[in-house]
Protein backbone atom coordinates (compact mmCIF):
# COMPACT_ATOMS: atom_id res chain seq x y z
CA UNK A 1 0.00 0.00 0.00
CA UNK A 2 2.70 1.99 0.83
CA UNK A 3 4.24 1.83 -2.48
CA UNK A 4 1.20 2.65 -4.36
CA UNK A 5 0.75 5.70 -2.34
CA UNK A 6 4.19 6.41 -3.10
CA UNK A 7 3.45 5.98 -6.73
CA UNK A 8 0.58 8.36 -6.45
CA UNK A 9 2.23 10.93 -5.04
CA UNK A 10 5.61 11.09 -7.44
CA UNK A 11 3.11 11.02 -10.45
CA UNK A 12 0.71 14.03 -9.50
CA UNK A 13 3.57 15.76 -7.54
CA UNK A 14 4.40 18.15 -11.02
CA UNK A 15 0.76 18.81 -11.21
CA UNK A 16 -0.24 20.31 -8.14
CA UNK A 17 0.17 23.85 -8.18
CA UNK A 18 -1.89 27.02 -8.49
CA UNK A 19 -1.59 28.33 -11.98
CA UNK A 20 -4.55 28.12 -14.00
CA UNK A 21 -4.67 25.46 -16.64
CA UNK A 22 -7.34 25.91 -19.24
CA UNK A 23 -8.75 22.33 -20.98
CA UNK A 24 -8.20 23.16 -24.16
CA UNK A 25 -5.88 22.21 -26.72
CA UNK A 26 -5.43 18.74 -25.89
CA UNK A 27 -6.40 15.28 -26.84
CA UNK A 28 -6.72 13.81 -30.03
CA UNK A 29 -8.30 16.17 -32.91
CA UNK A 30 -11.88 14.33 -33.12
CA UNK A 31 -12.23 15.94 -29.39
CA UNK A 32 -11.89 19.44 -31.01
CA UNK A 33 -16.00 21.29 -32.23
CA UNK A 34 -16.87 23.11 -34.34
CA UNK A 35 -16.00 26.82 -34.32
CA UNK A 36 -19.06 28.52 -32.94
CA UNK A 37 -20.76 31.60 -33.47
CA UNK A 38 -21.23 33.24 -30.66
CA UNK A 39 -23.11 36.15 -28.78
CA UNK A 40 -22.15 38.36 -25.91
CA UNK A 41 -24.22 37.75 -23.03
CA UNK A 42 -25.79 40.93 -22.17
CA UNK A 43 -27.34 40.97 -25.56
CA UNK A 44 -29.42 38.05 -25.11
CA UNK A 45 -30.50 38.36 -21.76
CA UNK A 46 -33.71 39.58 -20.39
CA UNK A 47 -35.47 39.71 -17.02
CA UNK A 48 -37.88 37.22 -17.19
CA UNK A 49 -37.89 34.40 -14.84
CA UNK A 50 -38.61 30.50 -14.54
CA UNK A 51 -38.85 28.65 -11.68
CA UNK A 52 -40.10 25.85 -10.29
CA UNK A 53 -39.29 22.01 -8.36
CA UNK A 54 -38.13 18.86 -9.95
CA UNK A 55 -40.52 16.03 -8.27
CA UNK A 56 -39.62 12.36 -7.42
CA UNK A 57 -43.02 9.69 -7.92
CA UNK A 58 -42.49 6.60 -6.53
CA UNK A 59 -39.86 4.48 -3.71
CA UNK A 60 -36.80 5.90 -4.63
CA UNK A 61 -33.87 3.33 -4.26
CA UNK A 62 -31.49 2.97 -0.93
CA UNK A 63 -28.64 5.23 -0.91
CA UNK A 64 -25.63 2.73 0.25
CA UNK A 65 -23.64 4.48 3.22
CA UNK A 66 -19.68 4.53 2.45
CA UNK A 67 -17.73 4.12 5.10
CA UNK A 68 -15.05 6.97 3.75
CA UNK A 69 -11.53 5.21 4.82
CA UNK A 70 -9.01 5.82 4.43
CA UNK A 71 -9.34 9.22 4.12
CA UNK A 72 -8.38 11.64 6.86
CA UNK A 73 -9.06 11.38 10.52
CA UNK A 74 -12.47 12.26 11.44
CA UNK A 75 -13.70 12.10 8.19
CA UNK A 76 -17.62 11.55 8.66
CA UNK A 77 -19.29 8.11 6.66
CA UNK A 78 -20.75 9.13 4.09
CA UNK A 79 -24.26 8.16 1.59
CA UNK A 80 -24.21 7.56 -1.68
CA UNK A 81 -25.70 11.17 -3.46
CA UNK A 82 -27.21 9.55 -7.29
CA UNK A 83 -30.84 9.77 -5.95
CA UNK A 84 -31.43 12.40 -2.86
CA UNK A 85 -34.94 13.38 -2.34
CA UNK A 86 -35.93 16.46 0.09
CA UNK A 87 -38.94 16.54 2.37
CA UNK A 88 -41.46 17.30 -0.14
CA UNK A 89 -40.09 14.67 -2.64
CA UNK A 90 -37.95 17.12 -4.41
CA UNK A 91 -34.84 15.81 -6.70
CA UNK A 92 -31.79 17.30 -6.15
CA UNK A 93 -28.82 17.69 -8.03
CA UNK A 94 -30.96 17.84 -11.77
CA UNK A 95 -29.70 20.18 -14.48
CA UNK A 96 -32.16 22.17 -15.90
CA UNK A 97 -31.79 24.32 -18.67
CA UNK A 98 -33.39 26.06 -21.05
CA UNK A 99 -33.78 25.40 -24.88
CA UNK A 100 -33.75 27.72 -27.83
CA UNK A 101 -31.02 31.30 -27.21
CA UNK A 102 -27.95 31.54 -29.15
CA UNK A 103 -24.61 29.89 -27.82
CA UNK A 104 -22.36 32.91 -26.06
CA UNK A 105 -19.05 33.14 -24.64
CA UNK A 106 -19.32 31.90 -20.80
CA UNK A 107 -15.15 33.54 -20.20
CA UNK A 108 -15.96 36.46 -18.41
CA UNK A 109 -18.35 34.89 -15.95
CA UNK A 110 -17.74 34.45 -12.37
CA UNK A 111 -15.82 31.24 -11.62
CA UNK A 112 -18.14 28.09 -10.80
CA UNK A 113 -16.59 26.01 -8.16
CA UNK A 114 -15.98 22.29 -7.33
CA UNK A 115 -14.59 21.34 -4.24
CA UNK A 116 -13.34 18.22 -2.66
CA UNK A 117 -14.45 17.85 1.12
CA UNK A 118 -14.02 15.04 3.70
CA UNK A 119 -13.07 12.82 0.46
CA UNK A 120 -16.80 13.97 -1.67
CA UNK A 121 -16.86 16.15 -4.02
CA UNK A 122 -19.31 19.72 -3.62
CA UNK A 123 -21.21 20.11 -5.00
CA UNK A 124 -21.94 16.56 -6.73
CA UNK A 125 -23.40 18.46 -9.58
CA UNK A 126 -21.76 21.76 -11.11
CA UNK A 127 -22.71 23.61 -14.14
CA UNK A 128 -21.04 26.28 -16.55
CA UNK A 129 -21.35 27.79 -19.39
CA UNK A 130 -18.61 26.70 -22.46
CA UNK A 131 -15.76 28.56 -22.14
CA UNK A 132 -16.62 30.12 -18.29
CA UNK A 133 -13.90 29.22 -15.21
CA UNK A 134 -14.40 26.61 -13.25
CA UNK A 135 -12.31 26.68 -10.04
CA UNK A 136 -11.62 23.44 -8.68
CA UNK A 137 -10.15 22.81 -5.19
CA UNK A 138 -9.11 20.40 -2.25
CA UNK A 139 -10.48 21.34 1.09
CA UNK A 140 -8.87 17.94 2.53
CA UNK A 141 -5.25 17.53 3.81
CA UNK A 142 -5.22 14.58 1.82
CA UNK A 143 -3.88 13.21 -2.01
CA UNK A 144 -6.35 13.41 -4.55
CA UNK A 145 -6.51 13.34 -8.02
CA UNK A 146 -9.64 14.91 -10.38
CA UNK A 147 -10.27 12.74 -13.59
CA UNK A 148 -12.44 13.02 -16.12
CA UNK A 149 -12.44 11.43 -19.28
CA UNK A 150 -15.28 12.95 -21.52
CA UNK A 151 -16.86 12.66 -25.30
CA UNK A 152 -16.34 15.80 -26.71
CA UNK A 153 -13.84 17.81 -24.64
CA UNK A 154 -10.05 17.24 -23.74
CA UNK A 155 -9.61 14.79 -21.03
CA UNK A 156 -8.12 15.50 -17.50
CA UNK A 157 -5.75 14.11 -14.67
CA UNK A 158 -4.54 15.93 -12.08
CA UNK A 159 -3.47 15.93 -8.51
CA UNK A 160 -4.52 18.07 -5.86
CA UNK A 161 -2.37 16.87 -2.74
CA UNK A 162 -2.65 19.20 0.20
CA UNK A 163 -5.51 21.42 1.54
CA UNK A 164 -6.21 24.41 -0.62
CA UNK A 165 -4.39 23.45 -4.08
CA UNK A 166 -6.88 24.45 -7.07
CA UNK A 167 -6.87 24.32 -10.72
CA UNK A 168 -8.86 26.50 -12.88
CA UNK A 169 -10.21 24.96 -16.02
CA UNK A 170 -12.59 25.62 -19.02
CA UNK A 171 -14.59 23.98 -21.62
CA UNK A 172 -15.08 24.09 -25.77
CA UNK A 173 -17.75 22.04 -25.81
CA UNK A 174 -21.66 21.46 -24.22
CA UNK A 175 -21.51 17.81 -22.71
CA UNK A 176 -22.17 16.10 -19.03
CA UNK A 177 -18.73 15.68 -18.07
CA UNK A 178 -18.23 12.69 -14.87
CA UNK A 179 -15.50 13.30 -12.70
CA UNK A 180 -13.78 10.87 -10.35
CA UNK A 181 -11.01 10.13 -7.31
CA UNK A 182 -8.89 7.48 -8.78
CA UNK A 183 -7.47 7.41 -4.86
CA UNK A 184 -11.01 7.49 -3.54
CA UNK A 185 -13.26 5.42 -5.68
CA UNK A 186 -16.56 6.46 -3.94
CA UNK A 187 -15.82 9.74 -4.83
CA UNK A 188 -17.73 11.23 -8.06
CA UNK A 189 -19.66 13.98 -9.02
CA UNK A 190 -21.06 15.66 -12.93
CA UNK A 191 -19.95 18.29 -14.65
CA UNK A 192 -22.48 19.90 -17.06
CA UNK A 193 -21.44 22.28 -19.72
CA UNK A 194 -24.16 24.15 -21.54
CA UNK A 195 -23.72 26.83 -24.68
CA UNK A 196 -25.73 29.34 -22.84
CA UNK A 197 -25.92 30.39 -18.94
CA UNK A 198 -30.00 29.76 -18.97
CA UNK A 199 -29.34 26.75 -16.15
CA UNK A 200 -29.41 25.76 -13.00
CA UNK A 201 -28.86 23.12 -10.67
CA UNK A 202 -31.97 21.71 -8.34
CA UNK A 203 -31.18 22.17 -4.33
CA UNK A 204 -31.51 20.17 -1.47
CA UNK A 205 -35.70 19.88 -2.22
CA UNK A 206 -35.75 19.98 -6.09
CA UNK A 207 -35.99 23.74 -6.41
CA UNK A 208 -34.65 25.58 -9.39
CA UNK A 209 -34.74 29.30 -11.16
CA UNK A 210 -33.30 30.67 -14.52
CA UNK A 211 -33.34 34.19 -14.87
CA UNK A 212 -32.17 37.00 -17.61
CA UNK A 213 -34.44 35.38 -19.79
CA UNK A 214 -35.82 37.51 -22.79
CA UNK A 215 -39.40 36.35 -23.95
CA UNK A 216 -40.15 33.74 -26.30
CA UNK A 217 -41.00 29.95 -26.56
CA UNK A 218 -38.35 27.70 -24.97
CA UNK A 219 -37.77 24.04 -24.05
CA UNK A 220 -36.86 23.39 -20.38
CA UNK A 221 -34.70 20.12 -20.03
CA UNK A 222 -34.30 18.12 -17.11
CA UNK A 223 -31.66 15.84 -16.98
CA UNK A 224 -30.32 13.30 -14.32
CA UNK A 225 -27.66 11.30 -13.98
CA UNK A 226 -30.14 8.16 -12.94
CA UNK A 227 -33.24 8.95 -14.88
CA UNK A 228 -32.43 10.70 -18.19
CA UNK A 229 -34.24 13.72 -19.59
CA UNK A 230 -37.41 14.97 -19.58
CA UNK A 231 -38.69 17.77 -21.92
CA UNK A 232 -41.93 20.07 -21.29
CA UNK A 233 -42.36 23.95 -23.54
CA UNK A 234 -42.74 26.92 -21.51
CA UNK A 235 -43.27 30.55 -22.80
CA UNK A 236 -41.67 33.07 -21.18
CA UNK A 237 -43.47 36.63 -21.46
CA UNK A 238 -41.61 39.95 -20.42
CA UNK A 239 -41.12 40.29 -17.02
CA UNK A 240 -42.84 43.84 -16.93
CA UNK A 241 -46.05 42.27 -17.86
CA UNK A 242 -46.01 39.02 -16.15
CA UNK A 243 -45.00 36.80 -12.96
CA UNK A 244 -42.13 34.49 -13.26
CA UNK A 245 -43.18 31.42 -15.00
CA UNK A 246 -43.91 28.33 -12.64
CA UNK A 247 -42.93 25.14 -13.94
CA UNK A 248 -43.15 21.89 -12.10
CA UNK A 249 -41.14 18.40 -13.34
CA UNK A 250 -42.10 15.42 -12.72
CA UNK A 251 -39.60 11.89 -12.80
CA UNK A 252 -41.43 8.09 -12.08
CA UNK A 253 -39.71 5.76 -10.60
CA UNK A 254 -39.29 2.77 -13.06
Amino acid sequence: MRSFVCFLLVAFASCDSRSPIKNEGAGSSQRDPSPRVVEKIEDVRGSSVVRGQVKFVGTPPAMEEIANQPCHAGAPKLKEETVVLGPTAGLANVFVRIDGLPPVDGSTLPPAKLDQVHCRYVPHAVVVCVSQPLLVRSSDDTMHNVHWDPTTNAPANFGLTRAGSDKTVSFRASEFIKVRCDVHPWMSATIGVFENPFFAVTDADGRYEIDNLPPGKYKLIAWHERYGELVREVEVKDAAAAAPVEAEIVYQAP
